[in-house]
């Protein structure tokens, strides 16, 4: 029997694997694991999240509900980082990623829940002008990466009904090879408001590295300053930046509890 922890980042829920140690399992076990949360939860988890052990330093793997890897995860990255704040007691902890070493730091306690920050490194947007035709609500559309790929459209409204719609074609057009991350962004009431349909999840409650993205695109394309704030499905997040121009995320953790599943499958990551 094996033992996970349910955690929340933002809303971004997951099952965390501890499997230093011991053996990790692959990804054809995330869609059981994910199935597995909604007794605890009352739905299905967006991923789950693997850590190990690799030539001395702590990995982390994420896998999408779907069994596919996901080669950036911002809220699963705090999630894990909670985990080895909490055994440590130190400040800060270092992951090695798909896409290098990154930092989570623990920061504060509010409404309960505990707030962390995690490093995501450079993000790259650009304006993709009319190489992808606007449909219902669209303004402008942008293309990001931070180790995964986002595609960012500026609309009147996220709540846009097509928008479940969208984001499922855009998973095969010949411009994403291998799928996107679908964001709507809008400012809605004073506040900057985030919607996303991640690649092998579908709609999620929330996005780190499409938070991250979205904020750079409205630094880009009106000139906002940072720190960002935007308010997604689950929860509030936070995009600064650190002094060498990398994305920072911050927002809520929780844990939910822990979660065993049978788990006839074993195998190395």
């Amino acid at each position: 029997m094996m033992r996970g922890e349910l955690v929340s980042g933002a809303g971004n829920l997951f099952v965390l694997l501890d499997a230093r140690g011991g053996i990790a399992p692959p990804g054809e076990e995330a869609a059981a694991w994910c199935e597995a949360a909604a007794g605890k939860a009352g739905r299905a988890a967006d991923g789950l999240l693997v850590l190990w052990e690799d030539e001395g330093a702590t990995r982390l793997v994420v896998w999408n509900s779907d069994g596919s890897e996901a080669a950036a995860c911002g809220n699963g990255l705090r999630c894990a980082g909670w985990l080895l704040l909490r055994e440590t007691g130190e400040g800060e902890v270092v992951i090695e990623t798909r896409t290098g070493p990154r930092g989570v730091r623990g920061e504060t306690q509010m409404d309960g829940a505990e707030q962390l920050t995690a490093d995501l490194g450079v993000v790259q947007v650009e304006a993709m002008a009319e190489e992808l035709p606007l449909v219902g609500t669209e303004h402008a559309a942008w293309r990001g990466s931070v180790g995964n790929p986002h595609c960012v459209f500026l609309v009147e409204d996220v709540g846009d009904a097509g928008f479940g719609e969208r984001g499922a074609a855009l998973q095969e057009h010949p411009l994403f090879d291998g799928g996107v991350n679908v964001g709507y962004l809008a400012e809605e009431g004073g506040e900057w408001r985030l919607r996303v349909f991640e690649r092998g999840v579908g709609e999620t409650e929330a996005c780190g590295t499409g938070a991250a993205v979205a904020a750079h695109v409205l630094h880009e394309a009106l000139g906002l300053p940072f720190p960002l704030e935007l308010e997604l499905s689950g929860g509030r997040l936070r995009v600064s930046q650190d002094p060498h121009g990398g994305a920072r995320v911050t927002g809520a953790v929780e844990h939910l509890g822990p979660l065993s599943l049978e788990s006839a499958t074993r195998s190395s990551t």
